[in-house]
Parts: C-alpha cells; structure tokens; sequence
C-alpha cells in the first residue's frame, strides 16, 4: 500500500468480490488497468510457510480461475513465507507489467 501510494496508483483494498462456487472474497487491492481498462486484483499470500494457509490460498486461486480471473492476466499473485520476503523491487516490476 505504500508503495502505491507513494507512486500515486489509486487503489481499493481488500474491496468484497463475489466469486461464483466460492463465494465472496476481499483482494488484497483492487485497481483499475490504464492498458485495458479493466479491474486487476492483487493477493498477497503472506504466510506460504503456514499450511492451512496455504492450502486455502491455493483454493483461493483456484476459485478466481473458474471465475475467468487468471494469474498473470487479472490475477497479479505475490508470495511471503518467515524466510523468504516480498522484493519491493518484484512491486515495481508487476506495476509496470500490468498497471501502467
């Protein structure tokens, strides 16, 4: 959130969303593509270290999947685990990739 607030890229977090045969879900941020103009949704699954949590991250994702929302087109997915953080600098990749 930082990140993108500094860099001025308006956002919504954790707005609800309904996917249908999961239910309602709240993205971590919500934004709306300059390219294509269409909403992007951003999970950031924090504790991959935790497997119950990362078994519903995995469930989580499957859902957006059978609701047309794929990674890499809608889906912008980052990964934590205790040992492993998020690069600030894999943020500004992704940014530019599929927002600016």
């Amino acid at each position: 959130a930082d990140y993108f607030h500094r860099n001025e890229i308006p956002y919504k977090y954790e707005c609800p969303l309904y996917l249908k045969g999961f239910g309602v879900v709240h993205p971590d941020f919500t934004f709306l593509s300059k390219k294509n103009r269409q909403e992007i949704y951003w999970e950031h699954d924090g504790k991959m270290d935790d497997p119950v949590y990362a078994q519903n991250a995995v469930r989580k994702i499957q859902a957006y999947e059978k609701n047309d929302i794929y990674p890499g087109e809608r889906l912008i997915l980052t990964f934590e685990t205790a040992k492993t953080v998020l690069d600030t600098r894999m943020i500004e990749r992704l940014v530019n990739r599929y927002l600016l």
